[in-house]
């Protein structure tokens, strides 16, 4: 019996009757391939879908079938999927920093006030006199002074040949005491002063002795020379020396002396190195004008400082001190400078100055600045210490007076007000010559609350010479 092959294949039912015997149709030439329909799975409708894969694999995936190994496919390289640049992100970021900075610039920035204070140009001629006192003892109203006092020195050698007889004096500095009264004690020129030894040194000028305050004795320091020539006189420094002519009134006599805290110098008598004619007053007046710039530029140097000080009020006592010999050969002599300067406080000046040309100031409202032409002129003799003594001077030159801007009152009455009310608040401060605000942010249109949110600029009025 011949095997059903169609039997093998499809199992037998047992609830269905069996089939009738189907003999198979022939199958279609490799040819001849019917036509695709659509919906129809076949060789020719296969949708190819492209799968890359990494180099050097060739596969190519068609369907759901691999094809693997196939040479008839071409190769397709590998690309990448291109990552989107990140430069436009970080440049958006910083186009956002920096309008948020320029925002913050903006709503941060302080509200300024910017004010020109009232100003005065002021001309002095030769006629214009000033007379100033000493502090201690200066009345209301008046204008003081503070006598600052400062010691220079500088040498110069001047060759030597041969030799001279030289007969020099001591000198040295005292400080004249009053412990008697408090009215000064004037001390008349060559008034004498002895040592406990008897030795006697005189004052070159006239001395004013300033009276006591309360407790405290008045004292002033004077250079004295000694009596005669030689080298006794270099005496140290001493405890008390008393004044001969006022024995008469012991107790004057015992209430004022003088004391000092340095030895006397330049006493000698003898043979020395000789110089050439003039050279020894040549080399001196040298010195003295190296020390004389030396004292008009600590006159200079106080520029900043808030008093008023002038370089012709100057006044200037030179001294020569004991020359010494120099071991190579040569004499060297020394000079001192001994330098009074007057020093003004400035708001009282400045008022005074104001007073005179008819300025209506409060005291400490004004300020006072020279001009580069001022000068002043010392009236007093050129012998006499300044110390103690009503000081008369004259002004010759330009200057300007200053209305001082009361800054933070100008503060308190703009905050928190309309900026409509900005000038009517400025003109209730005459020393405000013109005046302009920046409110910020932009968009208010008021002051700051806070009175220190509020930044006033002050600027400088302008010079004489620029108006």
């Amino acid at each position: 019996m011949a095997k059903d092959y169609f039997q093998d294949i499809t199992p037998p039912s047992t609830s269905a009757p069996a089939a009738p015997s189907r003999v198979p149709e022939p199958r279609p030439a490799p040819s001849a391939q019917p036509p695709a329909t659509p919906g129809e799975r076949t060789i020719r409708n296969i949708q190819v879908e492209k799968r890359f894969r990494p180099a050097g694999q060739e596969s190519v995936r068609i369907g759901s079938d691999d094809i693997r190994g196939a040479t008839d496919i071409p190769r397709i390289p590998p690309q990448h999927p291109r990552a989107p640049s990140r430069l436009w992100i970080w440049g958006a970021v910083a186009l956002s920093l920096a309008v948020l900075a320029a925002i913050a610039l903006v709503a941060f920035r302080p509200t300024t006030v910017t004010v020109t204070p009232r100003s005065q140009s002021v001309v002095f001629d030769a006629s214009a006199h000033f007379a100033a006192y000493p502090a201690a003892t200066a009345a209301s109203g008046t204008l003081s002074y503070v006598l600052e006092i400062n010691d220079l020195e500088d040498s110069a050698v001047v060759p030597t040949t041969g030799s001279t007889h030289v007969e020099d004096r001591a000198s040295g500095t005292i400080i004249a005491v009053n412990e008697y009264s408090a009215q000064s004690v004037k001390l008349i020129k060559n008034t004498r002063f002895a040592t406990s030894e008897g030795l006697i040194f005189r004052v070159p000028a006239d001395v004013v002795v300033p009276g006591k305050k309360g407790a405290t004795a008045g004292e002033i320091s004077i250079t004295v020379i000694a009596d005669e020539a030689g080298e006794a006189y270099n005496v140290g420094p001493q405890a008390k020396l008393t004044i001969p002519g006022l024995k008469s009134t012991p107790d004057m006599y015992a209430k004022v002396y003088a004391r000092s805290t340095t030895a006397m110098r330049g006493g000698f008598a003898g043979d020395r190195p000789g110089t050439a004619p003039g050279a020894l007053d040549s080399a001196r007046a040298d010195v003295r004008n190296r020390l004389d710039e030396k004292a008009r530029a600590t006159v200079r140097a106080r520029a900043d400082d808030p008093t008023i000080t002038f370089p012709g009020l100057l006044h200037v006592v030179y001294e020569s001190l004991p020359d010494t010999i120099e071991g190579g050969g040569g004499l060297r002599i020394h000079e001192r400078a001994h330098v009074e300067l007057p020093v003004f406080p400035a708001d009282i000046f400045a008022r005074i100055v104001a007073e005179s040309v008819s300025a209506d100031a409060e005291q400490g409202g004004i300020t006072f600045k020279a001009a580069s032409d001022l000068v002043a002129h010392l009236e007093s003799a050129a012998d006499v210490s300044l110390a103690g003594k009503p000081l008369d001077f004259t002004l010759a030159g330009g200057a300007q007076l200053i209305w001082n801007i009361d800054a933070p009152s100008l503060r308190e009455a703009l905050a928190g007000r309309d900026e409509a009310a900005f000038q009517t608040i400025v003109n209730g401060f005459p020393a405000i010559q013109e005046a302009s605000a920046r409110i910020e942010p932009f968009w208010k249109n008021a002051f700051p609350a806070d009175p220190s949110d509020i930044k006033v600029r002050v600027k400088e009025p302008k010079a004489p010479s620029d108006a």
